[in-house]
């Protein structure tokens, strides 16, 4: 008998509303006032922001939405938010959506895409509270989940 497999749901959701996100945006067939090339330059761009965080992920980009890095990285694009890789992948979806001047695949963004980001953040966050306790949530505190801060966190108020 085989070891039974384990779905990752988190994982599993994301990826299947990011890919019919971008199935939408192709069988939309509205289209909005924007150029492609408004979509392509946003697109690159978060394209090239998701190179710059593999650089820090590494190994630890492929894998389930536990943890599977031995150590925590703060670094990079980590010391703006705990969470850049889904940013890139937000960006990408809207830029793609954009290329495609797709109303729907912007809704479809909105309504399920950056909400399975946000579930499998969450969850992500607990297991990374779970592994590495008080450097953790040290670092939780100092940067924000899915974007930046633009402010500092002041405390004693």
């Amino acid at each position: 008998m085989s070891p039974k497999s384990k779905v990752d749901l988190p994982s599993l959701l994301m990826v299947l509303s990011f890919t019919s996100n971008m199935l939408i945006g192709f069988l939309d067939p509205t289209e909005m006032p924007v150029p492609k090339e408004t979509g392509l330059w946003v697109f690159l761009g978060g394209s090239l922001f998701f190179v710059y965080v593999l650089l820090y992920l590494r190994s630890g980009f492929l894998g389930d939405t536990k943890p599977n890095l031995s150590f925590l990285i703060t670094k990079g694009p980590y010391r703006l938010c705990r969470h850049p890789q889904y940013l890139s992948f937000v960006i990408m979806v809207l830029g793609f959506d954009l290329m495609l001047r797709s109303p729907i695949g912007i809704a479809f963004t909105f309504a399920l895409s950056i909400p399975s980001a946000i579930y499998r953040a969450k969850i992500e966050d607990k297991l990374l509270g779970e592994k590495f306790g008080e450097e953790w949530e040290q670092y939780a505190d100092s940067v924000g989940f899915i974007l930046p801060r633009l402010r500092k966190k002041t405390t004693g108020q």
